[in-house]
């Protein structure tokens, strides 16, 4: 089955973008068109609601009247206070109609307020919409002079008598004519709040009202204005998606790019910073990635010629000597067995080296951890090297102050010991001198292996330990051991929990060491 092909980061940085302005713009919309009522009616609930709460906590204070004009002032509402102790309330307090809000209430809707905030622990609100007559033309004057308004609450009827007469056609027309106004009916809603209150003077009912202005006008404006606002955010959406799209998709591509050169192993690729962290963090890595497999290519081809070397050398050796005894009954000695013997057992500590190496790096050697004295393990070593101080002139001192345990692998320290002297053999100064110091300090002891050879650099000193990394970048063969000892050692420490480095100065010599805890013995106890 042929796989599905896959749509680049930008493609879906780019729907993600838009989906994200189009969710946006439909909250919007509901928010500004479809709710927009309820939330102005809530909002306004809330503030008469919490007017009528400060008026019942001052009710009885001196400065009950000026919170009421501030309340009047501030929020365009109107206040009403009745003494409810009788069948028939009476009012207490009534505010002023304020010019351009008329929201009368009727009687029976005052007692009806009474009796659904009586059910409801003492408050209620309720919205009633009010019909406003209103002249539309001059008003109709009386015998007073006085100017002749009047305002209906939904349910009350309006009836108009208009005065019947005609003109007599002997009378003059201008002295006399009849006039019926055109009313105009305009609607509005108000919204009522209702607390009962127990005062030291009796019940009273405080009536907080607020004219609710209609929005169904500011809907459509808003419609009309959202229209506008939803193409541009729609255009700028686009445009931006693109945008970013482009910018952040082409590092990566670019990157790819260029793993696969390094893929193709063209470990001298250098990766770009970029135009964020997160690509440049990542293009550092690759960098430092393709440095470390460049380092790694040459140290392996490098391992594959130095153990070419050293299998080549003995199998040259054991050939050409085994040819000699063959063709010249005479060559039959014992020194040239002897010779084939020992170029042999080169071999067999070559592979046995590399076969140790591999075990200790995949976990499978066998590591068996057991109290022994490392000060004895040393000193037996010493005797190993017995001829090489004879006739090399070579000067091993072992530096100690007493007997140390330890809890571990007996065999596997002695490798670790025993290369960490051959390395410094090979590296002896011209002193020929080779220190093995053995320190204790509080509940850990330290054991140096130092010589005074020439030294490592200090940008070198992280790949010694790597298998046949030579400093001088020649290959010349040890005078003891297989060229793997360090390697060796780098593991057994590893499954031994040990701390371990080096330090090394130029021309002076370097100092091998590791650390580890060492166990109390009876005398110490």
């Amino acid at each position: 089955m042929k796989p599905k092909k896959k749509r680049p980061l930008r493609v879906y940085l780019e729907i993600g973008f838009l989906i994200f302005s189009v969710l946006l713009l439909a909250v919007l919309w509901f928010f500004q068109t479809v709710f927009l009522e309820s939330f102005y009616k809530a909002v306004k609930t809330q503030q008469v609601k919490s007017c009528s709460y400060s008026l019942s906590d001052y009710i009885e204070s001196s400065e009950f009247y000026d919170l009421i004009s501030d309340i009047e002032e501030q929020n365009n509402m109107t206040v009403s206070v009745y003494n409810t102790d009788d069948s028939v309330f009476t009012g207490v307090y009534t505010t002023q109609t304020h010019p351009g809000f008329n929201a009368d209430i009727a009687t029976e809707t005052i007692y009806k307020l009474y009796e659904q905030a009586s059910a409801n622990n003492g408050e209620h609100s309720t919205i009633t919409r009010v019909i406003h007559g209103v002249r539309s033309d001059k008003p109709m004057m009386n015998n007073s002079g006085a100017e002749e308004q009047k305002a209906y609450t939904e349910g009350e009827s309006f009836d108009q008598q208009a005065p019947t007469s005609s003109v007599a056609p002997n009378d003059d027309p201008m002295q006399y004519r009849r006039h019926e106004p055109a009313f105009e009916r305009e609607t509005s809603e108000v919204l009522a709040y209702a607390k009962i209150i127990s005062t030291s003077s009796g019940e009273r009912m405080i009536i907080v009202e607020s004219e609710i202005t209609p929005v169904s006008s500011v809907v459509e404006t808003l419609r009309i204005q959202l229209l506008i606002v939803t193409a541009v955010i729609l255009i700028l959406s686009i445009v931006i998606a693109i945008f970013l799209g482009k910018a952040i998709a082409k590092p990566i591509s670019d990157t790819n790019e260029q793993a696969k050169a390094l893929a193709e192993q063209n470990y001298d690729i250098t990766f770009e910073g970029g135009r964020y962290r997160e690509i440049t963090e990542l293009n550092a890595t690759l960098t430092y990635a393709a440095g470390e497999l460049k380092k790694v290519d040459s140290l392996q081809k490098e391992l594959i010629a130095n153990i070419s070397h050293d299998l080549r050398t003995p199998l040259t050796m054991i050939t050409g000597y085994s040819e000699v005894m063959r063709d010249l009954p005479g060559e039959m000695t014992p020194e040239n067995i002897q010779i084939i013997i020992d170029e042999a057992n080169r071999l067999n500590s070559l592979v046995t080296d590399l076969l140790d190496i591999s075990r200790l790096q995949s976990g499978t050697a066998d590591v068996k951890k057991a109290p022994f004295s490392l000060t004895k393990c040393i000193e037996s070593i010493f005797s190993r090297y017995t001829k090489l101080i004879e006739n090399d002139g070579l000067n091993i001192v072992f530096e100690h102050d007493g007997e140390v345990f330890i809890m571990g692998d007996e065999l596997r320290m002695t490798q670790v010991l025993y290369n960490l002297i051959n390395n410094a053999i090979n590296y002896i100064g011209d002193d020929k001198t080779v220190i093995v110091r053995q320190t204790v300090t509080g509940e850990k002891v330290r054991v140096d292996v130092i010589d005074h050879g020439d030294g490592i650099p200090e940008e070198q000193l992280k790949y010694i330990w790597d298998r046949y990394y030579r400093v001088d970048k020649e290959h010349r063969r040890a005078v003891i051991g297989t060229g793997l000892g360090l390697s060796i050692v780098k593991n057994i420490l590893i499954a031994h929990n040990a701390q371990f480095a080096v330090t090394s100065t130029l021309g002076e010599g370097s100092d091998f060491y590791f650390i580890l805890p060492i166990i109390p013995t009876d005398d110490e106890e």
